[in-house]
């Protein structure tokens, strides 16, 4: 393996475990654009996600118009091989092929963005040298699809297919941190959404609903808190135990966005 790539594998990783960050998997789905509108690299990615699986399609800088590279699969990955894939996602790799290049793309999420590094690296006999390239995307707005009427004369209806609305960034308290005062008083805190009208917290609680499992494990709801107007939600924890909580933000329409990762604490006592 050349230097180069070495290096930019180094950097990729560098990034991945130092910021530590992790979100549901559902989160790195849509449409996304590069905040660099004169780009020459990357201009476009789509994001799709069933359950843990994923597919990337991206786009690259060409005239008159972008080159489509087609799809890839994407393959995600967690901070640990006991994390929860859904909702504690860090990263997406995929891997574009072309007949005289491969591009390796690593995508992570840093708040509503997304950041992509993007290794290519050249398979033909040209002499070019690998080069390793960073990009920032921003989610694309939502565009309304029209419904065809069924009868001549009809107005066309508005369908919003995406909500635009952003997974909520948490702040606090921060993941895995672990309390030791009581009475267990607990206030979450998260960064406000653009769009959103209220706020939706989901608490989830370890040997609530039955021993050495989360509530959702178990297919049950130990609390969900909709109708909050602020960014903060405060309440009483049951006991010296773990817990984890999550957020989500709702429009003015009723639109539901993406959830956030579910972020852990726990009581001593």
């Amino acid at each position: 393996m050349k230097k180069g790539i070495v290096f930019a594998l180094a950097l990729v990783f560098g990034v991945l475990f130092i910021s530590g960050a992790s979100a549901s998997l559902a989160q790195f789905q849509g449409t996304w654009t590069n905040v660099d509108s004169g780009t020459s690299g990357i201009t476009k990615l789509k994001v799709d996600v069933s359950g843990t699986k994923v597919a990337v399609q991206a786009w690259g800088k060409c005239h008159p118009t972008d080159c489509d590279w087609g799809t890839a699969k994407g393959v995600a990955f967690a901070p640990s091989v006991g994390s929860d894939l859904t909702n504690e996602a860090n990263a997406v790799l995929a891997v574009f092929t072309e007949s005289f290049k491969k591009t390796t793309l690593v995508l992570t999420l840093s708040g509503s963005r997304l950041d992509v590094i993007s290794l290519s690296e050249f398979t033909d006999s040209s002499g070019r040298t690998n080069y390793a390239s960073k990009y920032t995307f921003a989610r694309a707005p939502a565009t309304p699809a029209l419904t065809t009427p069924g009868l001549a004369g009809l107005a066309r209806t508005p369908v919003i297919t995406t909500t635009g609305l952003a997974a909520p960034t948490q702040i606090a308290p921060k993941n895995n941190e672990v309390f030791s005062h009581y009475p267990r008083d607990t206030t979450l805190q998260w960064m406000p959404v653009s769009g959103a009208a209220s706020y939706t917290v989901e608490v989830d609680c370890y040997h609530c609903c039955e021993s050495n499992k989360w509530c959702t494990d178990v297919g049950k709801t130990w609390k969900v808190v909709p109708g909050i107007e602020g960014t903060t939600y405060s309440f009483s924890f049951v006991g010296a135990q773990p817990g984890r909580w999550r957020v989500w933000a709702i429009g003015p329409g009723g639109e539901v966005g993406p959830k956030s990762g579910w972020w852990q604490f726990s009581y001593t006592r």
